[in-house]
């Protein structure tokens, strides 16, 4: 139920967008630029709200550099925190390509992205150690608030690869993603 509440929020944000303009004089979506990204959301594993005891949510850091005014190359990294009585260790990097299909104050895209996470933890219910490769497609949009800012929220699908070390399984998945939300500058 949870994940279907963020996939209707992201949803909602991203369709809401498209009926209103911020008024930027343009935007930065131009070949040349950088985007620097911060924001919270990942569905791999299903732990779009934490795992029991760990923080809510994955902190993702993302980069953009455009190759044209309306194609991008990403990368960025997220982190995940503990609290409570577990010990736990979440790191992703993940790159990818996106393509934008209007390059406007609302800028809808979408996303081809590859990731590996490592995550581990110890204690609660006893710990886990899993590795995955995952590869994405992602519909979003962002909506500029100035000419060097936006918020984005975005949503999709994947295919990914687990290697449970601690149950010494390995199994393929196939679903949908909450990507999350963010806030981005442009320099």
């Amino acid at each position: 139920m949870k994940r279907f509440l963020i996939v209707a929020a992201v949803l909602g944000f991203v369709m809401g967008l498209g009926s209103g303009s911020a008024s930027a004089a343009g935007n930065s979506l131009k070949a040349g630029m950088f985007g620097f990204g911060v924001g919270v959301g990942n569905s791999v594993f299903g732990n779009t709200g934490g795992t029991s005891g760990t923080a809510a949510g994955v902190i993702t850091i993302s980069g953009k550099y455009f190759v044209a005014n309306d194609l991008a190359v990403t990368a960025g990294l997220g982190i995940q925190g503990s609290t409570g009585d577990v010990d736990a260790n979440f790191f992703s990097i993940a790159g990818g390509l996106r393509k934008y299909l209007k390059v406007d104050d609302f800028a809808p895209f979408l996303e081809g992205r590859v990731t590996y996470v490592t995550e581990k933890f110890t204690g609660g219910a006893g710990g886990v150690h899993q590795d995955v490769l995952d590869l994405s497609g992602i519909f979003g949009a962002e909506y500029f608030l100035t000419k060097q800012f936006s918020f984005e929220g975005s949503i999709g699908f994947g295919i990914g690869h687990v290697e449970n070390d601690t149950t010494n399984q390995d199994y393929t998945y196939f679903g949908t993603r909450t990507v999350g939300v963010s806030a981005n500058f442009y320099f």
